[in-house]
């Protein structure tokens, strides 16, 4: 089978796609070219390019997604009301989603020591640092010195608690067009992973601006197809899901078997398009999503999960059509669609705002769109942007 990380050449006809893309590392050749419009990305071909690969940025991904998802299961299958906090803004925050951020920091600096480290995350140690976290900070310390100690592949000192707050705070960058960033969502989901159902731990990589690679640890979506209604992995080993720019996405589970490539629901007719949205109401307009879904004559009803989870369940095809449209006021943070995004674009899928512009996540922290979010294949889109903006010119999305 192929692997991933054998996806070194890029034909002639993408070429102009990826110079548009412009990662950082990308040096064509300087030999003319003679480009074919008939060639597609993976052919084999008389005239191709040499790409930069970020074989090594995605195989430390992998492994630092895989080892926070460890850490993400011990704590879910215990856990206890006092791991779990509320941010200023009210949303939960637990044990999990710190230490899981302190893990992927750690793994990608002691994988990757010779690159430069800039890491946009969710989390901080602000509400860590205050007297009374005291006894989480020390949870947190411990299961991640657990983690690590358990896993056996790094002989280092455990880590303090001030350690432990100098890690969590590597991820404070604002990240941006310049340069490369990574982008964690440590644990994007938290409803979900408090009611045990999905979650997804998030992480993306930024080249001067652009997603270049991406992986999606979902440690409680099963192998099989959702759509079924079984959302959760009877084996709880879960999934892994992981693409790298101009080669392809593949699916694994995550105790590293089981690789295969995948792809995007083919479907051209809408009525046999199911679709997924947010599980929570306040997340994503379920009654917007609804008007869109009767317009296009969608017949199934909508698979209601949480997290990036949905992007990599519609990247195998599981479902065709993501739709994501938040109170009205609402700013998206790039750490929530980074990873799925490059899950989706490699996998043959298509990513959007409500006016049908592409994601732009080199701006810094937060995604600069209209209104909403929407996903689905190349066939179907153009009908789905004009349910979309007709549905929009119907109902306003109520404000925060």
């Amino acid at each position: 089978m192929a692997s991933s990380s054998s996806c070194i050449t890029i034909t002639a006809l993408t070429l102009t796609r990826l110079v548009h893309r412009t990662p950082s590392k990308f040096k064509p050749n300087p030999r003319p070219l003679l480009l074919s419009t008939q060639l597609p990305i993976k052919s084999s071909v008389h005239s191709s390019v040499a790409m930069s690969s970020y074989d090594k940025q995605l195989t430390a991904a992998k492994k630092a997604a895989s080892l926070a998802a460890r850490l993400c299961q011990n704590v879910q299958k215990g856990l206890l009301q006092s791991d779990v906090h509320s941010k200023s803004d009210k949303s939960p925050v637990t044990v999990a989603d710190y230490g899981s951020q302190v893990l992927v920091s750690f793994v990608l600096q002691k994988e990757l020591p010779d690159h430069t480290f800039s890491l946009v995350a969710e989390e901080d140690s602000g509400d860590l640092r205050k007297e009374e976290s005291q006894e989480t900070l020390e949870r947190i310390t411990k299961l991640v010195n657990d983690t690590i100690a358990n896993d056996g592949s790094y002989k280092v000192s455990p880590l303090s608690e001030n350690d432990v707050l100098t890690i969590i705070d590597k991820g404070m960058s604002e990240g941006g067009s310049n340069g490369q960033h990574w982008v964690l969502d440590p644990i994007d989901g938290t409803k979900g992973f408090l009611r045990g159902d999905q979650y997804a731990i998030a992480l993306g990589m930024l080249d001067e601006g652009k997603v270049v690679l991406g992986v999606l640890a979902c440690p409680n979506l099963p192998l099989e197809s959702i759509t079924s209604g079984n959302q959760n992995a009877a084996n709880k080993a879960g999934c892994l899901f992981s693409a790298q720019l101009a080669c392809g996405t593949y699916m694994e589970s995550l105790d590293g078997s089981q690789n295969v490539k995948v792809h995007v629901s083919n479907t051209e007719n809408p009525e046999e398009a199911s679709f997924f949205e947010s599980y929570e109401a306040a997340h994503s307009s379920h009654s917007l999503s609804g008007s869109i879904a009767k317009k296009l004559g969608v017949k199934a009803a909508p698979v209601r999960i949480d997290s990036q989870a949905k992007y990599g369940a519609l990247a195998r095809g599981d479902g065709a059509i993501y739709l994501r449209f938040p109170n009205k006021g609402y700013r998206e943070k790039i750490w929530d669609h980074a990873a799925g995004y490059i899950v989706v674009a490699e996998a043959g899928g298509v990513a959007t705002d409500a006016a049908g512009k592409p994601l732009d996540f080199s701006k810094g922290r937060y995604l600069d769109l209209d209104t909403g979010i929407v996903v689905t294949n190349r066939k179907l889109m153009p009908a789905l942007l004009k349910a979309v903006q007709d549905s929009l010119r119907e109902e306003v999305l109520p404000s925060l």
